[in-house]
């Protein structure tokens, strides 16, 4: 069992990170102790064989994990199912947590059925009989997850839908982009946004659903990122991501930098 699954076995917050490229990051980001790898298709040059690399390499330091493949929740439109292509790909490559912007309940009900798909063989897993065909159509529930993130429009007016599909095992809050739905735009401690997320949160958990976030850009300290995550636990967010293993480096090397420079005068 990985990291992440075991932090949600244990009722624990779960704490991660994206990457936008790079099986190297991800022993570092192993070693730091988070608890999964988000590697980011939406965003970024990564491509299939380099999600593959990044994803062996996550197995082989006991991470999970959870990649978001590519979509455009504002323009393709609600009833646009080629994100089920990606998503089922993902799966086939044996990642076991899938997230993508979705746009509508519909796309995510199509995702969540693409997770009970058998085919697996990216993954090096292939039926041989009848018997274990049948059984490939029976994944274990860790095996597969689709998680539809939450950041467009038609997501959040159709977030109550989007939570009584059946076998939806966790959400993904992306808070920039819905503090910006909202119109709310950068900010992450509006009451309003907290009302939402925690009505969110509510319906969420009595649905046994486990709601990820991340923590948002505007947190760029040790402390502000500690207390950022704090604030969401009370909410009852169990999983974290944090704003990226490159935007981290930023972050705290600029504190650095800087103050050698004042040491030196410079």
């Amino acid at each position: 069992m990985s990291r992440l699954f075991e932090k949600l076995a244990n009722q624990q917050m779960a704490l991660g990170v994206w990457i936008k490229g790079g099986p190297s990051w991800v022993p570092t980001i192993a070693r730091a102790g988070f608890d999964f790898v988000r590697p980011d298709m939406m965003f970024s040059a990564i491509d299939w064989r380099e999600l593959d690399h990044i994803h062996r390499t996550a197995m082989s330091v006991g991470l999970t994990t959870w990649v978001r493949v590519p979509a455009n929740p504002w323009l393709a439109g609600a009833d646009q199912l080629q994100i089920t292509v990606d998503v089922a790909r993902a799966f086939s490559l044996g990642i076991p947590f899938v997230g993508a912007s979705i746009a509508s309940a519909a796309q995510a009900r199509a995702c969540v059925a693409v997770s009970r798909d058998w085919h697996r063989s990216g993954a090096g897993e292939y039926p041989n009989s009848l018997q274990s065909f049948s059984a490939m159509h029976q994944k274990e529930a860790n095996a597969a997850v689709f998680v539809p993130h939450i950041e467009a429009g038609g997501a959040i007016t159709e977030i109550d839908e989007i939570l009584d599909i059946e076998g939806l095992r966790v959400i993904m809050l992306a808070m920039t982009d819905l503090s910006e739905s909202l119109g709310l735009s950068f900010q992450y401690d509006h009451p309003a946004l907290w009302q939402e997320v925690d009505r969110i949160v509510a319906k969420a958990q009595a649905r046994k659903i486990i709601v990820a976030a991340n923590i948002g850009y505007a947190f760029t300290t040790p402390v502000a990122m500690r207390e950022r995550v704090q604030r969401m636990h009370d909410h009852g967010i169990r999983i974290a991501l944090m704003q990226g293993a490159d935007s981290m480096l930023e972050n705290l090397a600029k504190a650095v930098v800087a103050d050698i420079h004042h040491v030196l005068g410079g």
